[in-house]
């Protein structure tokens, strides 16, 4: 069964992601509003328009726009707006939006928002070929862009975002899930299924991500052992910065999203073509805890 609106739960630690995103996005268009080409906001990974909080707290209950008020009340849950929404009502705005999303039901529901709005465009499928078509139609318009990358696994190609990197006009914010999703892809016994395996090497556009994972030893009969090192995701992470440093000129450092607990869930990440971007995402990232010993870049990046 396909999902709708009212299955898309986060956990708590989304809204700070999202909150991170909005004031980026406000930042942007702030410094770009009186420049005279358009502004275009790309959403890779959509999803729906409004997300329910696991939170079950009395005080935090709040009716969703997209419920019914009975609906809402039994919800027992606090809503917040997700990426789309947040990128539409941006003020200052953009003058286009891109939204993208595999769900056809998701995407649905985005296409209601463009009905009345002709700045909204949806597409429904996977976002690579898509995000891939739309940065050779760059040079065809006087265009600079956002593109927020928020895929639940190990689903943005390499390519993707050297594609994007080629306009020299796009940001990207990534998601970086190597400490949830890839992490569990990355089995301890190296035993790796085809498909888990070809989809790591597409992320990577590498499969270095292997020897990063592992290390070989011998026991005392001489069999090889494989086992999953330690610090793995930020092994994975110090890779994915790497390259991401080879194709963008400018690159944030990263900030650690956690969940209640504390526990590392995801690397959210920023790169770009100029240094203005560079320096709105640092004193946005910087009022969150980066990663420790992971620093930004500029004036560098080539091709890849």
């Amino acid at each position: 069964m396909k999902k709708d609106h009212k299955e898309n739960v986060v956990g708590p630690w989304a809204e700070e992601k999202l909150d991170l995103l909005e004031k980026y996005l406000k930042a942007y268009n702030t410094a770009l509003k009186n420049q005279p080409f358009r502004r275009v906001y790309i959403d890779g990974f959509s999803g729906a328009p409004v997300c329910k909080l696991r939170s079950k707290t009395a005080h935090d209950s709040a009716p969703s726009a997209f419920l019914g008020d009975e609906e809402a009340a039994e919800a027992q849950g606090r809503f917040i707006s997700g990426s789309p929404l947040r990128a539409i009502g941006c003020d200052p705005g953009f003058h286009m939006l891109r939204f993208i999303d595999l769900d056809e039901t998701r995407s649905a529901t985005l296409a209601e928002l463009a009905s009345d709005d002709p700045r909204i465009k949806v597409k429904t499928g996977d976002c690579n070929p898509a995000l891939q078509e739309l940065a050779q139609g760059f040079d065809a318009w006087d265009l600079r862009g956002v593109a927020f990358l928020d895929p639940y696994g190990a689903h943005l190609h390499w390519e993707t975002l050297v594609a994007l990197a080629e306009t020299d006009k796009i940001e990207v914010i990534v998601n970086f899930p190597a400490a949830m999703a890839i992490n569990r892809q990355i089995t301890r016994d190296g035993d790796i299924p085809d498909n888990w395996a070809a989809q790591l090497d597409a992320c990577f556009g590498t499969n270095e991500w292997r020897d990063i994972a592992y290390v070989v030893e011998e026991d005392l009969f001489g069999n090889e052992i494989v086992s999953k090192q330690g610090g793995m995701p930020e092994k994975l992470l110090d890779l994915y910065l790497g390259r991401l440093k080879e194709v963008f000129p400018y690159v944030a450092a990263p900030r650690l999203i956690r969940n209640t607990r504390g526990v590392g869930l995801y690397y959210l990440l920023w790169a770009g073509p100029n240094a203005q971007g560079y320096k709105i995402a640092n004193d946005i990232f910087k009022r969150y805890n980066t990663v420790p010993g992971r620093k930004g870049q500029r004036g560098r990046g080539g091709r890849a």
